[in-house]
């Protein structure tokens, strides 16, 4: 009887693990739905789908995606500093506020992820308040040999003022080791940084937000 429990916990946490490595946030329609920059990596080996409600409408929330990037040269990620120094030893924060200068992207720009630029991205989509596709084929660990990888960051209205803002990660490594053993610890540490990604977010537009109404008072 005990074993069978293990082996039944076991399982229930494993697919407890794998639900949370591929989705949080999401529903199951928006899970399954087809967004923009499906097509660039079009049979992934691995996906996940997140979403967060923003109190604020997409042309509140945009200029926050746009000015993302590796924050020694850009916004950041608006991931909390103690995980970036953890993970990375990144020793800049992330911006709290809209930066001007930042505010132009073009199709074909480099976004960096790293000091040295040796991990970055390239932009290949981007609409104004709706989406921007960033890929990358740089973001390459060892025993990994090739890596291509998308993140889409999606805005739809909901409501007259708020926004449904999802995040598609896609990607696509080899050799088949490399999936094996990295798979798993690319899913938790999706969930880790893309779940407080979005609130990190939601937390710097609904403040934005809150500071204007308060002003306009």
């Amino acid at each position: 009887m005990k074993r069978a429990l293990l082996v039944g916990a076991v399982v229930v946490g494993c697919l407890a693990l794998r639900r949370i490595g591929r989705r949080s946030g999401a529903t199951g329609p928006e899970v399954r739905a087809p967004l923009p920059g499906d097509h660039i990596v079009s049979h992934p080996l691995w996906q996940s789908t997140r979403a967060i409600t923003i109190e604020a409408p997409p042309e509140e929330v945009w200029p926050w995606i746009v000015q993302m990037g590796f924050p020694a040269y850009r916004a950041g990620w608006y991931t909390p500093y103690w995980l970036d120094r953890l993970q990375w030893g990144i020793e800049e924060r992330s911006a709290d506020t809209i930066v001007p200068e930042l505010q132009e992207l073009a199709v074909g720009d480099r976004v960096p992820d790293s000091r040295d630029w040796s991990a970055y991205f390239h932009v290949v989509e981007l609409e104004p308040e709706h989406a921007l596709i960033l890929h990358s084929t740089r973001h390459v660990l060892r025993p990994m040999r090739s890596n291509e990888f998308t993140w889409a960051f999606v805005l739809r209205p909901e409501g007259e003022s708020a926004t449904r803002l999802s995040i598609r990660a896609r990607g696509r490594m080899e050799p088949r080791l490399a999936r094996m053993l990295l798979g798993p610890l690319i899913s938790v540490g999706d969930f880790a940084n893309a779940s407080v990604m979005l609130r990190g977010i939601k937390a710097r537009a609904e403040g934005r937000r809150a500071v204007r109404e308060k002003a306009a008072a």
